[in-house]
């Protein structure tokens, strides 16, 4: 009865997995600095997620891969990139916003 029990237990695992599609990322500006709190959505869903202290974002959605994420943050530039299955984005940097360039050049 037991192996009848984990057998079935075993068959519904990948299951669980499904409807669940995660990418990861790590969001960085021109220096290399991490972007603290940039904006990080899948594009024509309410699927969003915010970079942590490394820069760093994880979003689940039900949506299937092939993704276009759209990445803001105040002083940067949007950025918009597609997503193919894996889920890794991999390192994304951010060019700054005219102001913000004015800004670091003193100006």
């Amino acid at each position: 009865m037991r192996i009848v029990t984990i057998m079935l237990i075993l068959s519904f695992v990948p299951y669980f997995g499904l409807g669940q599609n995660t990418i990861t990322g790590k969001i960085v500006d021109e220096l290399g600095l991490p972007v603290y709190l940039a904006t990080v959505e899948i594009h024509d869903t309410e699927d969003i997620a915010y970079t942590n202290l490394d820069g760093s974002f994880s979003l689940k959605s039900e949506k299937n891969f092939h993704w276009k994420i759209e990445i803001k943050s105040k002083g940067y530039k949007t950025e918009s990139f597609f997503v193919l299955s894996g889920g890794s984005t991999g390192e994304i940097v951010l060019e700054y916003n005219a102001e913000m360039k004015r800004m670091l050049e003193g100006q």
